[in-house]
């Protein structure tokens, strides 16, 4: 730890002091990698089925205290309650599959005798650990992109350095402790918060074999820049785009568009941005899609019943007003919200924004939303794939065929049909699409991302 004052968390919505926790200089980050490495060499000895063991046990100790994980993560993110349940109910998933992946993917027989002059070999390959793994994770999801990273690397046999984000490290910490109740050796797990300059030192250490890293792009090439001959691991940002179609079913359309653009305060990498409606039914989609927009209500993220909370900071939420006030100048026109009382964002809806405005053309990430009609497939799908980089998109159709040419031509890591971008089940491959693309979360994928094969051949006399 340093010498300087603890970092406070602080509640978005009010400002009140949610806890404090110790500082790291990145003067210790070479001390943290030693500790890893410690942990490494314990983590060596546990056999697959321990390794799911503590996983599980983790889940159950996560479900049995869901409670109290919601309530801290409306408190230091800022998330609605309703939402902040659904986090935790994904964390308790994400760790079960996790636990799953330690015993079942341990590696495949490989047919050697499949090559002539090698019908006397056979042999197989295991996954092995990498080592340790440096994960670096944002706020706006601080307990199940935690897991999303620890999970799947202890069921490889890794050990790791996790550096949450600094506004909401406390469900890390809690998470932490949780798996250390579940079982998980000291060592293994160390959390260090801290800034920028303490995740370069952690980045570049020669001893950390991956970086897996959840957050902006500016952030992930300083990181790509600074890790070396290492795995990368990177989910960026998006700027989610929608299609509705002229024979889609406008009101399931409607309200998966309003949840997608406005969960979790539109703080969310595969939120829905961009709705790109058919000029036939242009209209009937924007006066539903304003009137739904409308009910939601905003606020006090503690009570049940509240759909929108604050924007993490106040300066996040100027910075975006600062944007749509650009988009309004450049002729765009809102249909709704655009007030701000404190970080809280009234969900913003606007239309006919220009293309050269940054509020089109970059991530928000912000309860902002922009409509925009289209006449014919080709221009939407142009349109969609304009930006050099993607996570999510979707379209709603009741035609099969366009569906799947959409879902061939869209340029995007998943593409989501009669459903909002937003959609992410935990067990799918998740990553990005074109610039900045590098590996996969879900659990599956990320254990994979963070072993490596060593191949066992025998090869018989007779």
């Amino acid at each position: 730890m340093s010498d300087d004052a603890s970092i406070e968390v602080r509640s978005p919505y009010d400002g009140r002091i949610i806890g404090a926790v110790p500082r790291f200089d990145a003067s210790l980050a070479s001390l943290l990698v030693d500790q890893a490495q410690v942990g490494f060499a314990t983590m060596k000895q546990l056999s697959r089925a321990e390794r799911g063991a503590i996983l599980d046990r983790a889940a159950k100790l996560v479900e049995a205290d869901s409670t109290g994980y919601a309530d801290l993560i409306v408190a230091e993110a800022g998330k609605p309650l309703k939402q902040a349940r659904r986090e935790v109910a994904r964390c308790i998933n994400t760790l079960g599959l996790s636990a799953e992946e330690a015993r079942r993917n341990a590696g495949e027989v490989i047919p050697f005798d499949a090559f002539a002059g090698s019908e006397r070999r056979q042999g197989w390959f295991s996954r092995e650990p990498l080592g340790v793994i440096a994960a670096i994770t944002p706020y706006n999801d601080p307990l199940n992109l935690v897991a999303h990273k620890v999970g799947p690397a202890l069921a490889g046999g890794n050990s790791i350095i996790l550096k949450p984000s600094e506004r909401t490290p406390l469900s890390a910490l809690r998470l932490l402790a949780t798996l250390k109740a579940a079982g998980l050796p000291e060592d293994v797990l160390c959390v260090a918060v801290g800034d920028g300059a303490l995740g370069q030192a952690i980045v570049s250490s020669r001893s950390v074999r991956m970086v897996t890293f959840t957050g902006g792009f500016r952030t992930g090439e300083r990181i790509a820049a600074s890790a070396g001959l290492k795995k990368l691991s990177m989910d960026l940002g998006g700027n989610a785009a929608v299609i509705v179609m002229a024979d889609a079913d406008i009101d399931t359309a409607v309200t998966a568009c309003v949840s997608g653009a406005f969960w979790a305060a539109g703080q969310n990498c595969i939120g829905t941005q961009r709705i790109l409606i058919q000029r036939p039914v242009y209209q009937r989609f924007r006066d539903a899609f304003v009137a739904e927009t409308l009910k939601l209500k905003v606020g006090d993220p503690s009570e049940p019943d509240t759909d929108i909370g604050p924007l993490i900071s106040q300066e996040h939420a100027r910075s975006v007003l600062a944007l749509i006030d650009e988009a309004l100048a450049g002729g765009a026109a809102l249909l709704a919200g655009g007030g701000l009382d404190g970080a809280c964002l009234r969900p913003t809806v606007l239309e006919a924004a220009p293309r050269s405005c940054a509020a089109w053309r970059e991530e928000i990430f912000a309860p902002v939303v922009l409509l925009d009609a289209f006449d014919d497939l080709d221009n939407a799908i142009a349109i969609t794939n304009a930006p050099e980089y993607a996570l999510h998109a979707g379209i709603f159709t009741e035609n099969l065929s366009t569906a799947m040419l959409a879902a061939d031509l869209i340029e995007a890591g998943g593409i989501m049909i009669n459903d909002s971008s937003d959609y992410r089940f935990d067990a799918m491959p998740f990553g990005g699409y074109k610039y900045g693309s590098m590996g996969r979360e879900g659990v599956r994928f990320a254990y994979e991302d963070m072993t490596q094969p060593k191949v066992v051949c025998i090869n018989r006399s007779r």
